[in-house]
């Protein structure tokens, strides 16, 4: 389970109760009996959403995970660069009301 999900669960619930499409994401690998599945890249948002002419990306953090350097920060910024010169949304969120005021702000 993600250091996240108390979290992502509440986006992902918000988002299709205003009747956006959106689904949790997961990277790297998962083991399935003896078998290996690829997931999503690292560095991919915990959460997509899709909006009539909008993709939203959602990367949950945990206030102390904030400001931490490594390999899977750069990931995550390489990935939202990536998003964002698509014109995707990218938000960076470390409660349900960071994303629900990107959305106020999306729908003026």
């Amino acid at each position: 389970m993600s250091e996240t999900s108390s979290l992502t669960g509440p986006i992902v619930e918000a988002f299709t109760k205003m009747g956006i499409f959106a689904m949790r994401l997961n990277s790297g690998t998962a083991k399935r009996g003896r078998y290996y599945i690829k997931l999503c890249p690292p560095g991919t948002a915990d959460v997509v959403a899709f909006m009539p002419g909008r993709v939203i990306w959602v990367e949950t953090k945990e206030i102390r995970d904030l400001n931490r350097k490594g390999s899977t920060a750069d990931a995550q910024s390489a990935f939202r660069a990536t998003v964002e010169s698509l014109g995707h949304l990218y938000v960076r969120a470390t409660c349900l009301d960071d994303v629900l005021e990107v959305l106020r702000k999306e729908s003026k």
